[in-house]
């Protein structure tokens, strides 16, 4: 990689601390605890159960199925099996709330070991 332009132009070389917004990690913050706040009442619901149970388990599952059959054609497509392991990773994600509320959680605890606590 030739970056003798940098030199040319006189820019430092070293990395950049790039300016934090704290504006931006307050109101991230607060939409994380929100997002969090509102997946645990989601949870608790009778409806989410069975919305669980009679959509997101059996599309999760049928995925699986589809990934596994295709991976192990003799010529598998790749475009197919990009596709259908995106819709699992989708799937997966949404279906179970607590893995959600815990990737939440972790890109809450993140942001404030790295900025400490916004608000």
């Amino acid at each position: 990689m030739n970056n003798s332009f940098l030199a040319i132009e006189s820019v430092p070389l070293s990395l950049v601390e790039p300016e934090i917004n704290i504006e931006q990690l307050r109101d991230r913050e607060a939409d994380l605890v929100n997002t969090i706040t509102a997946i645990q009442e989601v949870r608790k619901t009778k409806g989410w159960s069975t919305l669980k149970a009679n959509v997101f388990d059996g599309f999760t599952e049928y995925l699986k199925s589809e990934l596994t059959s295709e991976a192990r054609k003799e010529s598998p497509d790749a475009l197919k099996l990009n596709r259908i392991a995106g819709q699992l990773k989708w799937a997966e994600r949404y279906s179970d709330l607590g893995i959600l509320e815990e990737q939440c959680r972790a890109e809450l605890i993140n942001l404030r070991r790295n900025y400490g606590k916004t608000s």
